[in-house]
């Protein structure tokens, strides 16, 4: 392509930028430090529904990417819907940092005043909030390079940073990277360089990594105008067909109506823009940027908000501006909770949750990349207007499977759990007999035995000092029978088996874990074993648990033993006195029936020995 000396000239003006420039960023805006304070003063203070750790580090001076999720059992990956709302990701449009760490305040302030709406929201589903998807570019902004947009790669490898670096984030998605074949997205002085390569910079794979473990079914991505309009939201898509597209995108009225009712509850704010209240905009598929890549791969409701009519905006307005987009922002988890369809898909023999592709036969074409279920739990979730429908469930070498007229109505999602048949089976888990869990055996010759399972021709038994598990003391991977006996005697001590079958499609998952113990002594109703060399407090198990839970502790001498349960505000909520102990390894059970879930902490006393550990009642 030729360009005459015009339009280059408007081209190095418009698009190329000084290393340094512009005003000072504004004391009222937050610095990447003070959200760090910020966030992890919020975590500290509300253990039970935050934590705060990182969506991943910038490319080039390794800085975290916070991530303060928020939700019940915190800790925990809980099968609920995820949303994510997200800023930051161009240096110099500051705006969105702002929005994202006022919604993670007033969420945060709002259930801890018991608002009975977000509440449920906090229960129900996983809220992820990261305010800086590009935080070498806003703390590259706090220093006075106010009109930098990029990250910091290093695009020429000299090890200096300059004008000839940094790489558009926005840009680096491969859902559309080669369709943006302007000057200003592959040059990389411009302003939007998209990179030599699609996921070539460390913030986009982190994000990606984000969005292929959680599929959000919404993803929002705070801007604010360095070009363009002002006050709108922009949804998915238009992709034109001289670019490989067929025109709008399939989810084309859903995506519509949800992103014109979120704009419509965002307020405007008196000489903020011109354009007065925010506005739903199709986008088009023209560049590999987030709100493309989540409902391409996803299907989340994904939109590009651009906040205000500046980059930096007069700090007298900024409070009344991020507040003006809570109430958008609470409809959509509202919405996250509203119809649509969802629900489990497991391998019909084995009972194994897979990772399936989902057709809404009234929502598809050869645009979107297949909607997957998660292969953690199986779980399918879209959202849906309220109607009939036709689901298709695929999975190479499994039966597909075809289900009419599933009825989404206007409340919650349509639940429908899904079995596909698989067409070269696996046995599924056999069920243990002998020893049962937690048994004491006073005899060292044992016969393991368990139920045959179909389609199993041969078994793989394993055995575990517990204290090495899951690194195997015995394996067997050729029984042909449902027992198996050893030919010497076992040793005191704590064991774990477990086994599954095999046929030749595979091995088939295993049973559940379970654990025995060989003593010849048994004192104060606890379970004991040769004498260890050292204190320990061992994690317990299972965790999470509901209600009863096992915790185990080695005493290398005589000993007072007490053990204090107490939960995430400090407060003691029971006490295990156990009283003088001779040297062994013991086991208790604590039950939480009578006690909401949440996170929980044990401490051991044994005479000066102290230790703590943390679990999880999940009911």
């Amino acid at each position: 392509m030729k360009f005459n000396g015009i339009f280059l000239s408007f081209f190095i003006f418009a698009f190329l930028i000084p290393i340094e420039g512009g005003a000072q960023l504004p004391d009222t805006y937050t610095r990447y430090n003070e959200a760090l304070r910020t966030l992890s003063d919020l975590a500290a203070d509300n253990p039970a529904i935050c934590r705060l750790d990182t969506m991943g580090y910038s490319t080039r001076d390794s800085i975290p990417m916070l991530r303060m999720k928020i939700s019940d059992n915190v800790h925990i990956d809980e099968d609920e819907p995820a949303v994510f709302y997200c800023g930051g990701v161009h240096g110099d449009e500051v705006l969105g940092v702002e929005v994202v760490i006022n919604f993670i305040q007033d969420i945060i302030r709002l259930y801890n005043l018991e608002d009975p709406d977000i509440n449920r929201y906090v229960d129900n589903i996983e809220i992820f909030c990261v305010p800086y998807i590009n935080p070498e570019g806003h703390i590259e902004v706090e220093g006075g390079n106010t009109l930098w947009r990029k990250n910091k790669c290093d695009n020429d490898d000299n090890g200096v940073f300059d004008i000839h670096d940094g790489v558009d984030n926005n840009r680096n998605y491969d859902f559309g990277w080669d369709i943006d074949i302007s000057p200003e997205t592959t040059t990389p002085e411009s302003l939007m360089f998209k990179g030599t390569a699609p996921f070539t910079q460390l913030e986009n794979i982190a994000m990606a990594d984000f969005g292929w473990h959680y599929r959000p079914l919404v993803a929002l991505d705070y801007h604010s105008p360095t070009y363009g309009r002002p006050n709108v939201a922009y949804y998915p898509w238009y992709w034109y067909s001289s670019q490989g597209g067929h025109g709008v995108g399939p989810d084309e009225a859903l995506m519509q109506s949800i992103c014109q009712s979120f704009t419509s509850l965002i307020a405007a704010i008196p000489d903020d823009s011109s354009t007065g209240t925010y506005t739903a905009r199709r986008a088009l598929v023209n560049k590999g940027d987030l709100k493309t890549y989540f409902y391409g791969n996803f299907g989340s409701a994904s939109f590009t908000v651009e906040i205000s009519d500046t980059t930096i905006q007069d700090p007298a307005l900024m409070d009344s501006i991020v507040t003006a987009h809570l109430a958008g922002q609470y409809y959509l988890l509202e919405r996250v909770l509203g119809p649509g369809i969802t629900g489990v898909i497991r391998d019909s023999v084995t009972l194994e949750p897979i990772e399936a592709e989902v057709q809404v036969q009234q929502h598809i074409n050869t645009d979107i990349n297949p909607r997957l279920s998660r292969p953690d739990h199986g779980r399918y979730r879209r959202l849906l207007a309220p109607g009939s429908y036709t689901l298709v469930f695929l999975k190479d070498d499994y039966q597909t499977k075809t289900l009419y007229n599933v009825a989404v109505s206007g409340g919650g999602p349509t639940e429908t759990d899904i079995l596909l048949r698989p067409l070269h089976p696996r046995p599924p888990a056999p069920e243990p007999e002998y020893p049962p869990q937690d048994t004491t055996l006073t005899d060292n010759t044992v016969t393991f035995i368990w139920n045959s399972s179909i389609f199993a021709d041969y078994y793989l038994f394993e055995l575990y000092y517990e204290y090495d598990f899951p690194n195997p003391a015995y394996i067997d991977s050729a029984v042909a029978d449902t027992s198996f006996v050893f030919s010497t005697p076992l040793s005191d001590s704590l064991y774990v088996w477990r086994v599954k079958g095999g046929n030749e499609n595979g091995w088939g998952p295993c049973c559940e874990p379970r654990f025995f113990t060989i003593s010849s002594a048994a004192s104060y109703g606890y379970d004991y074993i040769r004498t260890p060399s050292n204190f320990r407090l061992r994690q317990n198990r299972p965790n999470p648990f509901n209600p009863s839970t096992r915790i185990e502790f080695d005493l290398p001498v005589e000993s007072r033993v007490d053990m204090e349960i107490f939960n995430v505000l400090g407060q003691i909520v029971d006490s295990i006195y156990l009283n003088s102990l001779s040297p062994g390894k013991y086991a208790v059970t604590w039950n939480g029936s009578g006690f909401p879930s949440g996170v929980y902490f044990y401490k051991l006393m044994a005479g000066e020995y102290l230790e703590i550990k943390k679990m999880t009642l999940l009911k």
